[in-house]
């Protein structure tokens, strides 16, 4: 009898590159900011975090606000993804990009991941500033993008073959999903010492973005 082939070590945390090291981004960029001194924290919120009234006028006492151009709001629409208000906000969201964004990336490839993830994080932040035009609090997190991947994926949840819009399974999850965002979004959370209120918009915003355009970016096989 010959040989028995070797066998294949299967990796523990079967997921595409570009999902663990977007994981490991975020983390990082969490720890890091924990890191650093008050006064520097607070500065990089207001910069980079995504604030409604830039795209408006700007409140008197907010007027020598840093970055408040209509092209630096339209960076922070990005940037405000990589901020997050405590440990719970950024595990469970990263939590949440590891199951819905693996499904993503295996249909997408790394750059229809990244694409989406970037749409969808400015979709989400759209879409609190629709709700929002005039509001000075700083939107932080990644859920608006972890939205996103969460709706591309929501397309394969029912087989190999992506559902259309119109699936009656489709429907009824994307409608639960709308029930149980807007509940959490009324009455907020409290979690490990955190308490806050959920961006149930950006959640919105960011879960029709990846709704709408997994199509675009599904790989043919």
């Amino acid at each position: 009898m010959g040989d028995a082939p070797p066998r294949r070590r299967e990796p523990i945390f079967n997921m595409p590159r570009v999902v663990s090291w977007t994981a490991l981004a975020l983390l990082a960029l969490y720890f890091v900011f924990t890191l650093l001194p008050p006064d520097l924290r607070s500065q990089i919120i207001w910069d980079f975090a995504f604030i409604p009234a830039r795209f408006g006028e700007l409140p008197p006492q907010y007027a020598d606000l840093p970055h408040s151009s209509f092209g630096w709001g339209i960076l922070t629409m990005v940037t405000h993804a990589g901020l997050h208000g405590g440990m719970f906000h950024v595990v469970f969201n990263v939590a949440w990009m590891l199951a819905f964004g693996t499904i993503v990336a295996r249909m997408t490839g790394t750059l229809g991941f990244l694409a989406i993830f970037v749409l969808g994080a400015m979709a989400g932040a759209a879409a609190f500033w629709a709700v929002h035009p005039g509001d000075m609090v700083p939107v932080v997190g990644a859920s608006g993008a972890i939205s996103a991947l969460m709706g591309g994926a929501a397309r394969f949840f029912f087989g190999r073959r992506m559902a259309p819009l119109t699936d009656p399974r489709l429907m009824i999850f994307t409608a639960l999903w709308l029930v149980v965002n807007l509940v959490f979004g009324v009455v907020g959370f409290e979690s490990a010492g955190q308490s806050g209120q959920i961006a149930w918009e950006a959640h919105m915003g960011g879960f029709f973005a990846g709704l709408l355009l997994i199509p675009y970016f599904v790989r043919r096989y």
